[in-house]
Protein backbone atom coordinates (compact mmCIF):
# COMPACT_ATOMS: atom_id res chain seq x y z
CA UNK A 1 0.00 0.00 0.00
CA UNK A 2 1.31 3.28 -0.92
CA UNK A 3 2.16 5.64 1.87
CA UNK A 4 -0.10 8.76 0.62
CA UNK A 5 -2.95 5.64 0.72
CA UNK A 6 -2.07 4.40 4.35
CA UNK A 7 -2.00 8.45 5.76
CA UNK A 8 -5.59 8.45 4.33
CA UNK A 9 -6.80 5.81 5.47
CA UNK A 10 -5.49 6.82 9.13
CA UNK A 11 -7.41 10.04 8.92
CA UNK A 12 -10.75 8.05 8.65
CA UNK A 13 -9.91 6.02 11.41
CA UNK A 14 -8.97 9.02 13.88
CA UNK A 15 -12.03 11.42 12.57
CA UNK A 16 -14.51 8.24 12.94
CA UNK A 17 -12.83 7.18 16.58
CA UNK A 18 -12.87 10.58 17.76
CA UNK A 19 -15.88 12.64 16.29
CA UNK A 20 -18.25 9.72 15.11
CA UNK A 21 -18.60 10.67 11.86
CA UNK A 22 -16.58 11.82 8.76
CA UNK A 23 -17.10 12.84 5.04
CA UNK A 24 -16.02 12.94 1.88
CA UNK A 25 -14.73 16.71 2.08
CA UNK A 26 -12.90 16.53 5.79
CA UNK A 27 -10.05 14.18 3.43
CA UNK A 28 -10.45 16.11 -0.07
CA UNK A 29 -9.58 19.54 1.82
CA UNK A 30 -6.88 18.08 4.44
CA UNK A 31 -5.28 16.24 1.32
CA UNK A 32 -5.94 18.05 -1.50
CA UNK A 33 -7.33 14.41 -3.21
CA UNK A 34 -10.56 14.31 -5.75
CA UNK A 35 -13.37 12.96 -4.54
CA UNK A 36 -13.11 10.04 -6.70
CA UNK A 37 -10.02 9.48 -4.64
CA UNK A 38 -11.54 9.56 -1.35
CA UNK A 39 -14.69 7.17 -2.23
CA UNK A 40 -11.97 4.80 -3.10
CA UNK A 41 -10.32 5.07 -0.01
CA UNK A 42 -13.45 5.18 1.81
CA UNK A 43 -13.99 1.69 0.03
CA UNK A 44 -10.91 0.38 0.35
CA UNK A 45 -11.13 1.16 4.86
CA UNK A 46 -15.10 -0.87 4.54
CA UNK A 47 -13.21 -3.32 2.89
CA UNK A 48 -10.44 -3.73 5.12
CA UNK A 49 -12.69 -3.27 8.48
CA UNK A 50 -15.93 -4.14 7.83
CA UNK A 51 -18.24 -3.05 10.62
CA UNK A 52 -16.83 -0.09 12.00
CA UNK A 53 -18.94 2.32 9.55
CA UNK A 54 -21.93 2.73 7.53
CA UNK A 55 -22.92 5.55 5.24
CA UNK A 56 -25.66 7.84 6.09
CA UNK A 57 -27.78 9.24 3.33
CA UNK A 58 -29.51 11.87 5.24
CA UNK A 59 -26.78 13.17 6.66
CA UNK A 60 -24.15 12.51 3.70
CA UNK A 61 -21.55 11.21 5.43
CA UNK A 62 -19.87 8.23 7.02
CA UNK A 63 -20.87 7.34 10.75
CA UNK A 64 -18.96 5.21 13.36
CA UNK A 65 -20.93 2.29 14.04
CA UNK A 66 -20.92 0.33 17.67
CA UNK A 67 -19.15 -2.35 16.48
CA UNK A 68 -15.81 0.14 15.86
CA UNK A 69 -12.56 -1.12 16.73
CA UNK A 70 -9.67 0.99 16.08
CA UNK A 71 -7.54 -0.10 12.48
CA UNK A 72 -4.69 1.96 13.44
CA UNK A 73 -3.98 2.41 17.03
Amino acid sequence: MKYAVEQRLRMIDFLLYHYGYIGRVHITDFFGVSTPTVTLDFSMYNDQNPGNMRYDVTDKRYVRLPTFKRAYP
